[in-house]
Parts: structure tokens; C-alpha cells; sequence
């Protein structure tokens, strides 16, 4: 799967975004924002298995992006993958459920 690799920055999860701050100067164009309820897949990735931790990353997928961005060379994937994905879940959940109620008037 073809991917747009993003690495050398600082990833956040907030209460809707999911933000990439590129740590490279000059290269702002790298950083990235997506709200959580855009996102239409998410899922742990894994390039290289040369060194500990290079090829781990996430992959997130949206309506927007032609192939999905992958947020790697992280040493401690699986617990930004869980602490992103129950956001991701949460919020997606509470769209769902404004939607129906919304629905119901």
C-alpha cells in the first residue's frame, strides 16, 4: 500500500484533532491537522525491522488523502495507537449519536 510517511516532528491527539508538528525547520508544510471524525481508518503500520522502533508507525487514512499518512519512527506506537484510537472511537461515537438524535426531531 503507497503511503505519505511523516516522521521528525511531535504527534498530539486532542478531544477532535489528531495534529503533527514537524520538528524540521522551514517545513511547516509538513504539519498536518485532521479532526478525528474525518478519519476513515487508522491502524498500526510497520515499514522497516532493521531497528527498534524505525519502522513503527501509524497509518490514518481520510476522504482527503489519496494514500494514507503514516506517522512514523515511533518508539511507543502502541500506546499512542490506543490513546488515539479511543479518542477516535469516542468521538465518533458521539457524532453517531447526535446524528440519530438529531434524526429523531
Amino acid at each position: 500500500m503507497p503511503t505519505d510517511y511523516i516522521r521528525n516532528g511531535v504527534l498530539y491527539v486532542t478531544e477532535n484533532y489528531l495534529c503533527f508538528e514537524s520538528s524540521k525547520s522551514g517545513s511547516s508544510k509538513r504539519n498536518k491537522v485532521i479532526k478525528l471524525v474525518d478519519i476513515t481508518g487508522i491502524q498500526k503500520y510497520k515499514v522497516l525491522s532493521v531497528l527498534p522502533g524505525s519502522g513503527m508507525g501509524i497509518a490514518v487514512s481520510t476522504p482527503s488523502t489519496q494514500k494514507p499518512l503514516v506517522f512514523g519512527a515511533m518508539v511507543h506506537r502502541d500506546e499512542a495507537f490506543e490513546t488515539i484510537f479511543g479518542q477516535y472511537m469516542k468521538i465518533t461515537a458521539a457524532a453517531a449519536a447526535a446524528a440519530a438524535s438529531s434524526g429523531d426531531s
